[in-house]
């Protein structure tokens, strides 16, 4: 297939093998819509030059060195998403009082699992994947309230260290948002660590307690936990795992199910708890440890909630209609703090992963749906490394295409790309073609 980006990065077009007179045929129909659709957007949406031209930032103060300030925020910076909701406990519960029977949190379900010889001779894992199930803002609060309540009654006191390690999905945020309403100190690890690495930070924040999944448990864990000499609970967000004879004498572990119910059962005997304050300790985020063992970064209610505040605003109508998925590490800020402001928004959350991401993804089975395509989703965060795998696989199933069908799609790519130019939408060229 002969289809490449242009060299300039500001049009990014696809070259097409139209014929020229059909080609002059086509730009006459699109400039013909053009112009009639223009003219309903010029009198009602504001240009993208009056956009650009509108002042956004102003000094504030009348010194030369004065630094610049949204002018949303002349008076201070944004530190509060809504009145009185300076913790992210009561974010959670203003959005849950809010969204009460609203979809939050969305899981596919696995219909099947099978192992895929591939020409080079290794197997690959391939899954069959469901439709989304949902938990509302009620069943995670619920939940989080009563895991939060298992936890205190295992032993985790207030302002003292619980560490996550585990791969992005639903219970992941059911358990951080359990450690803010009970001000636990929720220290995360990316599940790519090793063993060294895992072994520091445990030790470093002198946990007892970690929250971790059967696979990380089975496959990392199990070898260092002799080197965490304070560690007594491990809660497995899925199920209990085999036991094995070299598990070190006194260290129980438990299903977050079990901890579910022993919360519920104790607050029906209105156990009280610790509520956070802003300057509180909610997180302490481990760095991936590239650069030698990984670092740990605290960071307060209040710090949060500032950042997840100034990401709001420049999210245009972010609301109930809007669909995120999650894919990259709950264990990194960009991902935390964007699943926080779609909580606090109304928006649902639909987890993923990079290897089941796309259609064409790694792990999806040929002829069944990637996530994207099951969930629909209208916001995501990104990094570059995702969006090249995505770029690659849109490019695949196009030259999989008819000579007619890539040409239509080249021709409506083009087209969109040079209205985005010009900071205006694409409806029906999304809907019927994109």
């Amino acid at each position: 297939m002969n289809n490449h980006v242009s060299s300039k990065p500001s049009t990014m077009k696809l070259k097409h093998t139209i014929n020229p007179i059909l080609l002059y045929f086509i730009h006459f129909l699109i400039s013909l819509y053009t112009i009639l659709t223009y003219i309903p957007f010029y009198f009602f949406s504001e240009s993208r030059q009056e956009k650009s031209n509108r002042i956004k930032a102003k000094p504030v103060n009348s010194k030369p060195d004065s630094a610049y300030r949204s002018v949303n925020s002349l008076d201070g910076l944004a530190s509060v998403l809504y009145p009185g909701c300076d913790t992210l406990d009561k974010v959670f519960t203003y959005a849950k009082n809010k969204f009460k029977n609203k979809r939050l949190l969305g899981t596919r379900e696995v219909l099947n699992e099978e192992d895929e010889v591939q020409p080079n001779g290794k197997i690959f894992k391939k899954v069959i994947l469901g439709q989304y199930n949902w938990l509302s803002y009620e069943d995670v609060f619920v939940r989080a309230f009563n895991f939060g309540n298992g936890l205190q009654m295992l032993g985790q006191k207030p302002k003292t260290n619980i560490a996550i390690f585990c791969e992005t999905r639903a219970e992941w945020m059911i358990a951080a948002q359990a450690c803010f309403m009970y001000n636990f100190q929720l220290v995360t690890l990316y599940a790519t660590l090793g063993g060294p690495a895992i072994v520091h930070a445990l030790n470093e924040t002198e946990v007892t307690n970690i929250i971790t999944s059967k696979e990380l448990l089975q496959t990392k864990l199990k070898d260092i936990v002799s080197l965490v000499p304070r560690l007594r609970h491990i809660i497995t967000v899925d199920g209990k795992p085999p036991t094995w004879s070299e598990f070190p004498k006194g260290i129980i572990v438990h299903t977050m199910a079990a901890v579910e119910a022993l919360g519920a059962k104790a607050s029906m005997e209105n156990q009280p708890h610790s509520k956070p304050l802003p300057s509180d300790i909610a997180v302490i985020m481990y760095t991936s440890g590239s650069t030698g063992l990984p670092k740990g970064v605290m960071i307060s209610h209040s710090n949060i909630i500032a950042g997840i505040t100034g990401m709001a605003e420049r999210i245009p109508e972010l609301g109930e209609e809007d669909v995120y998925i999650g894919y990259l590490p709950l264990a990194h800020v960009l991902e935390l703090s964007a699943e926080l402001v779609c909580l606090s928004h109304g928006c649902r959350i639909g987890y993923s992963s990079p290897q089941t991401l796309a259609d064409q993804s790694s792990k999806i089975k040929k002829g069944s749906k990637g996530d994207t395509s099951m969930l629909k989703p209208t916001l995501m965060a990104a990094v570059p490394e995702i969006m090249d795998r995505i770029y690659k696989n849109v490019m695949n199933k196009v030259s999989e295409m008819s000579s007619f069908q890539r040409n239509l799609f080249i021709l409506a790519y083009n087209y969109k790309m040079e209205q985005i130019s010009k900071g205006r939408n694409t409806p029906l060229c999304d809907r019927w073609i994109l």
